[in-house]
């Protein structure tokens, strides 16, 4: 057990407990190096096991459109991503595969039974600065989403329920674990406003945890390279050949289409 005790209504966690939460996460969060389908390097993101042979949870936004990903440890392992288990758009959520067996899982928790005031936790990968530890306070329990005229870039924030945080989650923390003062997984970070941080409940997430899911095969982040390149040469030669075509027939000037946007006709 933590040493913990109830405190003006917080969990006061002490500094000794807090090392031994922070060193519990450490073995369990993965910092996420992404490339684009050309394979250059695109940023980082945040993940953490949830299985011992190798299901990882972070952001469907953290893989979306990437072709290669490697999952680095906080003892220097690097691992590659073999493949996506599940991408959920609505709730930017996404379990991967990792090339790695024998891992130490975090518990998933619950987020029904969470109060306003409760201290939480994360472990991340702001601005690149791996395995960086934070906390805060579940400021707000956003059950019915957040309000549609905020202008926030969130999508379909204003459809589902999300915890807000004062925890200060940079670029590069998404995918990363809420947790409490138990090393319960309580929710996912998922974006950060000026003074406002929002996460996905843990309870969204294990309603998506089928056991059809769990035993999908992994399938490959992105097309491969030489597919791209397939499409990309069909559509240059269709281009090629339209173009021919128009000067086969004497280079009639401005195509009828452009004409009349301009106004003119034949």
């Amino acid at each position: 057990m933590w040493a913990t005790l109830a405190l003006a209504g917080l969990v006061a966690v002490t500094p000794e407990a807090r090392q031994e939460l922070f060193s519990r996460l450490k073995r369990s969060v993965v910092v996420l190096e992404v490339s684009t389908t050309s394979g250059q390097r695109a940023g980082n993101g945040t993940g953490f096991v949830i299985r011992e042979d190798g299901l990882v949870v972070t952001n469907q936004h953290v893989v979306e459109g990437h072709r290669a990903m490697t999952a680095v440890f906080a003892d220097g392992r690097k691992v590659d991503v073999t493949g996506v288990l599940l991408l959920d758009e609505a709730h930017d959520l996404a379990v991967i595969r990792i090339d790695a067996t024998g891992l130490e899982p975090l518990e998933l928790g619950t987020s029904a039974d969470l109060k306003e005031g409760t201290q939480l936790f994360m472990a991340g990968n702001p601005l690149g600065l791996d395995f960086t530890f934070n906390e805060g306070v579940l400021t707000a329990l956003r059950t019915k989403g957040l309000p549609a005229d905020l202008g926030l870039t969130l999508r379909d924030a204003d459809k589902q329920s999300l915890l807000q945080l004062t925890i200060d989650a940079e670029p590069g923390s998404s995918g990363s674990p809420i947790v409490d003062a138990e090393g319960r997984v309580v929710g996912i970070e998922r974006a950060g406003f000026a003074s406002a941080d929002f996460a996905v409940p843990v309870d969204t997430l294990k309603a998506l945890l089928t056991d059809e899911v769990l035993a999908t095969e992994a399938r490959p982040l992105a097309p491969v390279p030489w597919l791209n390149l397939g499409i990309s040469a069909v559509v240059l030669t269709a281009l090629a050949l339209f173009l021919m075509g128009r000067l086969r027939a004497g280079g009639r000037g401005t195509p009828r289409a452009q004409r009349r946007f301009s106004g003119y006709e034949e």
